[in-house]
């Protein structure tokens, strides 16, 4: 009895084996084909990347051939020229802002003439004419309160035989006020 017992465990142990091998070729066959599915979607979704990476090549060269080259040329000169004059801007000394300045800062009891300017130190020497004493100390405040002058320098008072008072004006300017600035 214990024999018919041994060999219904070893057919009941068979049968076990046989379905349990089933079922790992099973799950064995199911992962094949899930990665030979996986490998054709990436070899598919590759072929169409390339596809649309040769499209886009094709769409750039066709742009680089609508620029003209002579049209990129003119484009590379105008921008070099651009930049020399800029250049050349920012470095020129711009003495007409030396007479804006003194239209703007004149007292207009003040008459100004003999003029000297010298654009290395930036100073304007000149003899002046006004009313009064008190009107030449005006014009030396308002010289004087002004941003964009460094230094001003009054002297030479004198009684002119016209009732007016001479004097002399030596004005340093602040390097900003001949500068271009755009």
């Amino acid at each position: 009895m214990l024999d018919s017992l041994v060999k219904k465990d070893s057919s009941f142990e068979k049968k076990l084996l046989a379905r349990g091998g089933s079922f790992l070729f099973y799950i064995a066959l199911l992962l094949f084909f899930a990665s030979t599915g996986t490998y054709g979607g990436l070899l598919l979704l590759n072929r169409a990347q390339a596809q649309s990476r040769e499209e886009l090549v094709a769409q750039v060269k066709s742009k680089e051939e609508d620029l003209r080259p002579e049209l990129l040329n003119q484009i590379f000169l105008l921008d070099s020229r651009l930049k020399n004059m800029r250049t050349m801007i920012s470095n020129h000394n711009f003495i007409s802002s030396v007479f804006n300045f003194l239209e703007s800062n004149t007292h207009p009891k003040v008459r100004f003439s003999n003029f000297n300017f010298s654009a290395d130190s930036r100073k304007l020497d000149m003899s002046g004419e006004a009313l009064s004493y008190s009107v030449v100390a005006q014009q030396i405040a308002i010289f004087e309160l002004n941003p964009q002058v460094e230094k001003a320098e009054f002297g030479g008072l004198s009684a002119g035989g016209t009732n007016l008072i001479n004097f002399k004006v030596a004005i340093i300017f602040k390097p900003t006020l001949l500068h271009f600035s755009p």
